[in-house]
């Protein structure tokens, strides 16, 4: 009796044993998979990332706060503090009692309002415009004249 306790006790050892390396086999491929799987999605990031970043550096090309030629332009103004305050002397012509100052399709009826600003260099502006129902953009050219921005508007497109 004691020997067949010992055979089944034996037997069953055998098959957890047998169970338990086919289960840490399958576990083992399928780590690997998963690995190489895992590898070739950070190697497509890492793709995405350079590429986005020769994206960005394209899109900041012309900018005032990456042109140190323009910024030496100012002299001892601190860049980002000058930036907000020409974007808020533009945006600040949204709410002039004459609503045709500054973009001469607006009237009364039909106010066109200046949505976003790209600030290009030391002379240069373009933004975008729009009615709610209609948009532009338009070119503008600026300068400080006694310690105030005038803005001259160079061109402008109705969509």
């Amino acid at each position: 009796m004691q020997n067949k306790i010992l055979i089944y006790v034996l037997g069953f050892m055998g098959l957890i044993a047998l169970f338990l390396t086919v289960n840490f086999a399958k576990k083992s491929n399928s780590s690997d998979k998963n690995l190489s799987t895992l590898k070739n999605k950070i190697d497509s990031l890492e793709n995405q990332n350079i590429l986005l970043d020769k994206i960005f550096s394209d899109q900041i090309y012309f900018s005032l706060k990456n042109n140190p030629e323009a910024l030496a332009y100012f002299g001892e103004f601190e860049e980002d503090s000058l930036i907000l305050f020409i974007r808020d002397q533009l945006y600040e012509k949204n709410f002039n009692d004459n609503s045709n100052f500054f973009i001469p399709l607006s009237n009364s009826n039909n106010k066109y309002l200046i949505n976003k600003v790209k600030i290009l260099n030391h002379k240069w502006i373009i933004a975008d415009f729009s009615n709610g129902s209609r948009w532009g953009e338009m070119w503008i050219e600026y300068y400080f004249k006694e310690n105030a921005i005038v803005f001259d508007l160079k061109e402008y497109f109705l969509y």
